[in-house]
């Protein structure tokens, strides 16, 4: 009796493990399909932009930027939001509410008769993207907890090369066939399916019995600091394209740098203080800005310069295809390594690759191993710096630690993007000559991602 009674118990303990395992690896595929989605949104509209002012106008005098600027400068607004959010709601609120304005954003895209419409929904985009990026890597931390999470967000790094690569060709192909309306109408039944799965399969968040306390009210003055912070440095970083020449593009982008320097005196509740320290914590933050602004500027730069020089259109999508591919490598390996080999191998290794990257590009040599080490690259340093950052961080502040680095890592594509493009005029206008910003970038990979991966910890240690 005592054996029947014991089989039958431990029938049913496996029953619920199966059951627990198959919600969870839906759950993930989840937060990974919504990922994609977000990801891909941010890279489909270049592909489309000719069609879409054709049809709906807006470029005159550079307005088509507001496109992306107004995706980018939402979704900055939106990720601390996100993170402040994420670690006092359940997680299922936070993905199924984002994941449902990304839905109302996309078939207000889909149906817009005018240009400032399309606009609000490309906002609407960007402010459901930001948070979209916040709850599917704070959905997989919690899910795997610190021993198998580096492993789990590898997967979900691995993301953002795949929709480098599939944002642009989707975006072809759906617009030769259909149009570019249904760019975005093929998102609806998408995001149907990922409220459906976050809603019946992603468990309960546990409530931590020494879960801290969370603020009184939402924390305004650092929301206004780190928001008004950063779109003021991407607004001074594209202050050309958007008509603000270059004195009101610099005055942008220092009083951005002031407002952020005080979220160390004043933050703490949506932008970690500890991304301003000397400090583990600190150093993930620098990496993952420098390496964002190597890898955005070269795959930005270099096929305008490789087309310059006579490359297909085909070569120069496979270099940019093959940068995407190593992201993805990049992102993959480290994942699987973090554990046994801590943070400063992946850091400086990637570091390594995007240096070599950098003088690739500028001595004009071997294309294709400068996108290929500055995907790897970045796909090691971002990965491992991300995984840092929520180590460091408690169970109960893993959404500030993701935001973070979601914010970090935006502030360093648009930097690098706008910052290589400025750069690149300047000098092509002077007899300094063309490769010099590439040179930049080297000096770029060598102070912000080298020199601050050489001090990274070793070990990998985790709070939560």
């Amino acid at each position: 009796m005592t054996s029947a009674a014991t089989q039958a118990q431990v029938a049913k303990q496996t029953e619920t493990t199966e059951h627990t395992n198959t919600a969870r690896t839906l759950a993930v595929g989840a937060a990974v399909l919504a990922l994609l989605l977000a990801a891909m949104d941010a890279t489909v509209m270049g592909t489309v932009l000719p069609k879409v002012l054709g049809s709906v106008g807006g470029g005159a005098h550079g307005g088509y930027a507001w496109l992306v600027s107004g995706f980018m400068l939402a979704q900055v607004a939106a990720t601390p939001l996100a993170g402040w959010v994420a670690d006092r709601l359940d997680d299922r609120v936070v993905a199924v509410s984002a994941t449902a304005v990304f839905l109302a954003a996309s078939v207000l895209a889909g149906f817009a008769g005018s240009f400032p419409v399309l606009v609000a929904a490309r906002v609407l985009h960007g402010l459901a993207a930001g948070a979209i990026v916040v709850s599917s890597y704070v959905i997989v931390g919690r899910l795997y907890g610190p021993e198998r999470r580096a492993a789990a967000q590898s997967l979900l790094s691995t993301v953002w090369g795949v929709a480098a690569v599939l944002g642009p060709v989707i975006g072809a192909v759906v617009t030769a066939a259909w149009g570019w309306r249904w760019v975005f109408f093929i998102n609806v039944p998408l995001c149907v399916l990922v409220m459906l799965a976050v809603a019946f399969a992603l468990p309960r968040r546990p409530v931590s019995g020494n879960r801290t306390q969370p603020s009184r009210g939402f924390p305004a003055r650092e929301y206004a600091l780190v928001t008004g912070g950063a779109a003021l440095v991407l607004i001074g970083l594209q202050g050309a394209s958007l008509g603000l020449g270059t004195v009101g593009g610099v005055a942008c982008g220092l009083l951005g740098l002031a407002a952020l320097i005080l979220v160390r005196r004043f933050g703490g509740h949506l932008l970690s203080r500890e991304v301003f320290t000397i400090s583990p914590s600190g150093r993930a933050a620098i990496t993952t800005i420098g390496a964002c602004v190597v890898m955005y500027a070269t795959v930005t730069v270099l096929p305008v310069r490789l087309a310059a020089h006579g490359m297909s259109t085909a070569g120069i999508a496979v270099v940019v295809g093959i940068s995407a591919l190593g992201w993805v490598v990049g992102s993959a390996v480290t994942g699987g390594m973090l554990s046994k080999r801590g943070y400063r191998l992946p850091m400086t290794a990637g570091g390594s690759a995007l240096l070599i990257s950098a003088v690739c590009s500028a001595t004009g040599q071997l294309p294709w191993v400068a996108g290929a080490a500055a995907g790897v690259g970045t796909g090691a340093v971002t990965a491992a710096a991300l995984a840092l950052l929520q180590d460091q961080a408690s169970t109960e502040q893993l959404g500030l630690a993701t935001s973070s680095a979601t914010m970090l890592r935006n502030i360093g594509s648009a930097a690098g993007i706008n910052g290589i493009a400025a750069l690149s005029a300047v000098l092509a206008a002077s007899s300094v000559g063309e490769n010099a910003a590439f040179w930049a970038l080297a000096i770029v990979a060598v102070l912000a991602v080298l020199i601050p991966a050489l001090s990274a910890p070793r070990e990998r240690t985790t709070q939560g």
